[in-house]
């Protein structure tokens, strides 16, 4: 299935050889994209550009991290790499110039919702978006044709004033593709920054798969900005879904726009719960709260 496609094992450096900032690459392709994204930054029209080991900086201090192209560039053919960096530097440089939206109807066609960890945020402004639990959370990004630019702060009004904008938005996006592994686990998979964040329409899209009921909820995964996973809680399935999943999303950090490694209960509700840990290589699994509670109903614990 072409979600899980990498570079060819015999094409995937040793341990020994990956890049401490900027895996999966090798030290020296890692050293290659320095040098190219100083060179497609300067061609962009970026002025002052210099290199750090995960990221390059503009003469007016601004940082535009390497961390997602590395990812991206292990995912595509070598000769691809450089139209890739330029192609890159060109849209920032583009989302760069665009003039400050002073108004809200200038966005406001443009809103969609977008689903992610609040421990990646620069701020984590209760005003900007809600938690959702499990340490996800909700914010309104901007979708331009050639970046995404997410809200952190109360801008336009913060979400009580953007949610339901955001969400007409996420809505209006196309159908993801659907896919169902082993164990019964559907993938939803977009080509869009949004693709995790179907999350937010978790009934509607189940729903559209045929993926009920659910009376005891749901365990999801969200590897990455690209994918939703999903497992309806109803059988002894759950625990080789699980695992699946779990292996799936921490296998999916390096990949670009990692979200989250860890697996989630989804009550009926809405609410999340982080039910997986990991140790070293080692998942472990917590079977409390609202996830205990469902398994009981089930009649899957006693």
């Amino acid at each position: 299935m072409s979600w899980f496609s990498r570079r060819r094992d015999d094409e995937q450096a040793p341990a020994s050889g990956v890049d401490d900032d900027l895996a999966p690459l090798t030290r020296a392709d890692a050293d290659w994209l320095r040098a190219a994204a100083a060179e497609a930054f300067t061609r962009a029209g970026f002025v002052g550009v210099v290199v750090a080991p995960d990221h390059v900086r503009a003469a007016d201090g601004a940082r535009y991290g390497l961390a997602n192209l590395a990812a991206q560039l292990a995912l595509v053919e070598r000769p691809d790499w450089a139209a890739v960096v330029r192609d890159h530097a060109q849209a920032l440089r583009t989302a760069h110039a665009r003039p400050a939206e002073e108004r809200l109807s200038d966005v406001v066609d443009l809103l969609v919702a977008r689903v992610l960890l609040e421990a990646d945020l620069p701020e984590v402004d209760p005003a900007a978006g809600p938690s959702l639990g499990g340490g996800l959370c909700v914010r309104a990004a901007i979708d331009y044709p050639e970046s995404v630019s997410t809200l952190f702060g109360s801008r336009y009004g913060g979400w009580a004033a953007l949610g339901d904008a955001a969400m007409a938005g996420l809505r209006r996006l196309p159908a993801p593709d659907h896919q169902l592994l082993e164990h019964q686990v559907h993938v939803l998979v977009a080509p869009d920054f949004f693709g995790a964040s179907r999350l937010l329409l978790h009934d509607e899209v189940l729903d559209a798969v045929d993926a009920r009921p659910r009376p005891f909820g749901t365990l999801v995964a969200v590897p990455d900005r690209s994918a939703l996973m999903v497992h309806v809680l109803q059988d002894a399935t759950v625990v080789h879904a699980l695992h699946l999943m779990a292996r799936i999303a921490r296998g999916r950090q390096e990949t670009p726009g990692p979200l989250s490694p860890h697996v989630y209960y989804r009550s009926p509700d809405g609410t999340l719960q982080q039910v997986t840990r990991y140790e070293g290589d080692g998942v472990q699994v917590h079977v409390e709260g609202a996830f205990a509670d469902a398994m009981s109903a089930a009649g899957l614990v006693g």
